[in-house]
């Protein structure tokens, strides 16, 4: 049985989370829809909360569960209720949300907001890992960061790499929009590097549309079928419509929230527009889904954010 995915809007989310009670017990929900299961012998035998610490102890083995334990909340000190808010802005600003407007917002330092959303944007990049593109698919590279004085833009600078994948779907009167993305920061644009890309984030099969560039038709002997455009005179965002339109959003975004990125975490920022923009049909529902997805993932210490 898994959870249902509820609705939830800024004023419902202040009445559904009034005590931190009410956060565990909605956590609770989340992780197990039928009731508390033990971890250790995973029977659902459970005595009630023990009133002196956040712990269920299991009739049947004495083990004690932690409803944190194993997700990024275990372990800190900050209280759920400003977890579950962070959760709720992150989720919900389309635009994304600094740490420094984060800490302002819950009320905590600047260093516990930061590593918040890191631990948030962790947690997106797992849950994404779990799905991959499929059917027609347009892949491109894109470049973030400042340009080197004197060297020239795109290809050849000493800018970032980042592989970029979109995929379509069909709509009425035989239209097409952009469907689930991926992405990635690499060393450098090669033909072993695409394919590993492509085989990470895209099902063997699919139709996969790239420019001219001579690193792409490597995907031929990997299982794709590989479709080159080569743009010569020709507007590469009407060649590629698709990937284009999603690289111009995420510039919008990287420059109008982060105002460029930091290179050692440049990965987690691209997650989490991924995640985002994956889910943005569904985005009344996104607290639930963050939340579940901070659930499933392992906790992590601040040492490990910061590498």
């Amino acid at each position: 049985m898994k959870y249902q995915y509820q609705p939830l809007n800024l004023v419902e989310f202040f009445s559904a989370f009034p005590t931190q009670e009410a956060c565990e017990y909605h956590l609770n929900r989340v992780r197990w829809p039928k009731g508390v299961v033990c971890d250790k012998c995973g029977k659902e035998d459970i005595y009630s909360r023990i009133s002196t610490r956040r712990a269920y102890q299991c009739r049947s083995c004495g083990h004690f569960n932690y409803p944190t334990a194993g997700t990024i909340f275990h372990k800190t000190h900050t209280s759920l209720q400003r977890w579950f808010l962070a959760i709720f802005l992150i989720a919900s600003d389309k635009r994304g949300i600094s740490a420094l407007h984060l800490s302002k917002q819950i009320g905590v330092g600047y260093k516990t907001a930061w590593a918040m959303l890191q631990r948030i944007r962790h947690a997106m990049a797992k849950r994404d890992t779990q799905y991959k593109l499929s059917g027609s698919v347009e892949l491109d590279e894109m470049f973030i960061g400042a340009t080197t004085e004197g060297k020239k833009r795109g290809r050849g600078t000493e800018r970032t790499p980042v592989l970029v994948a979109v995929s379509s779907v069909s709509g009425k009167k035989g239209r097409e929009y952009m469907g689930f993305a991926r992405m990635r920061a690499v060393k450098m644009i090669d033909g072993e590097t695409i394919v590993k890309f492509a085989k990470d984030t895209i099902k063997p099969g699919s139709h996969v549309q790239s420019d001219g560039l001579s690193v792409y038709p490597a995907l031929d002997k990997h299982g794709f079928v590989h479709e080159p455009h080569v743009i010569k005179k020709r507007k590469a965002h009407v060649v590629l419509p698709h990937v284009h339109i999603y690289i111009s959003n995420l510039r919008s975004f990287v420059m109008g929230t982060y105002h460029g990125l930091d290179e050692i975490h440049l990965q987690q920022y691209l997650d989490e527009f991924c995640y985002r923009f994956n889910r943005r049909r569904h985005y009344h529902e996104l607290f639930d889904r963050l939340l579940l997805a901070c659930l499933e993932k392992e906790e992590m210490p601040f040492s490990a954010l910061t590498t």
